[in-house]
């Protein structure tokens, strides 16, 4: 029997938790068993996660669930002792975001004792370098049922997501259209004439009430602390699974993993700096389409699990 863990966080803002949801139905979806974890309720013990495996099944754990590091081991310990493969699908890993990390060593080491590690790009794999089976996932799905409006050409500027990591927005002299919460430490009136701040979208809707524009992938650092621009050459931004399953070109930081692909499809720019910008340009509708539909129906992550499957039949 394969396995995939859903950490259940209902508290937690609109949508943060839709990558893991996403993963975790098109796993279901496929055969997989779904492996709730309740972050109100799991204590540091997991062996009551295990009581059905056995020695022949997977458990593909998608980290991190953002419960006590004492219990991500204790999992991995809890699935391995029963004879079942432990993979790890990362979302985010916070040694490669954070400098000072103070758990950077048992967080490595709970990578390299794991069966597999499923990781966003090639780039991310060389980054965390281990000797252990390495699958690579690729964009993000963004799973919607809502019908994809006929999008009209269109160059406004578009930015959904995270905004502690966007603080250049701040200073951006450009008309943009922003949906995403205003953090605690920023104040509105410190804000530039030209940021047009929306509400968050529903998270399974969204691609569909996103207006036409070109969606914008650029994070920057906050403080000193933090590897936010550095990260963008390892990760695959949800945001852009976002824009593209909305059928929205992009522009994305040269350094990106995903530029040759935006590139070599015509589906958007990539660009060095921010003073750049604005920029016009043509794009591919059709290319643009059938990469929008194949994040929508869950390619990447039915393509991922059959490798798994296969590697480790």
């Amino acid at each position: 029997m394969n396995y995939m863990t859903h950490t259940i966080e209902p508290w937690m803002p609109v949508g943060a938790t839709k990558p893991k949801d996403d993963i975790a139905k098109i796993a279901a979806s496929k055969g997989w068993q779904r492996l709730e974890i309740d972050r109100a309720t799991q204590g540091t013990n997991a062996d009551n996660l295990v009581v059905s495996l056995s020695s022949s099944d997977i458990v593909v754990h998608q980290f991190p669930s953002y419960l006590p590091l004492e219990f991500e081991e204790n999992f991995q310990r809890a699935v391995q002792l029963t004879g079942a493969k432990f993979i790890i699908l990362i979302h985010d890993f916070e040694p490669l975001r954070l400098s000072d990390r103070q758990d950077s060593k048992r967080e490595y080491a709970l990578l390299r004792y794991s069966d597999g590690l499923v990781v966003h790009t090639s780039e991310m794999a060389e980054a965390i370098a281990l000797p252990i089976p390495i699958f690579i996932l690729g964009l993000f799905d963004y799973l919607t049922d809502s019908q994809i409006p006929d999008r009209k050409p269109s160059h406004d500027l578009i930015f959904a997501g995270t905004l502690t990591k966007a603080t250049w927005l701040k200073t951006f002299p450009l008309p943009i259209k922003v949906f995403g919460n205003l953090p605690r430490k920023w104040s509105a009136a410190d804000l530039p004439p030209t940021l047009n701040l929306q509400t968050i979208l529903p998270q399974d809707t969204a691609p569909t009430e996103l207006p036409d524009g070109v969606g914008l992938v650029w994070d920057s650092d906050e403080m000193d602390k933090t590897y936010y621009q550095a990260y963008q050459r390892l990760n695959s931004p949800h945001k852009l699974s976002l824009y593209l399953a909305a059928g929205l070109p992009v522009v994305i930081p040269a350094i990106s993993p995903f530029s040759d692909f935006v590139i070599s499809n015509k589906i958007g720019i990539c660009i060095s700096d921010l003073s750049e910008l604005p920029i016009s340009f043509t794009f591919d509708k059709d290319n643009l389409s059938h990469i929008s539909k194949s994040i929508r129906t869950g390619k990447h992550t039915i393509t991922l699990l059959k490798k798994i499957e296969t590697f480790y039949s």
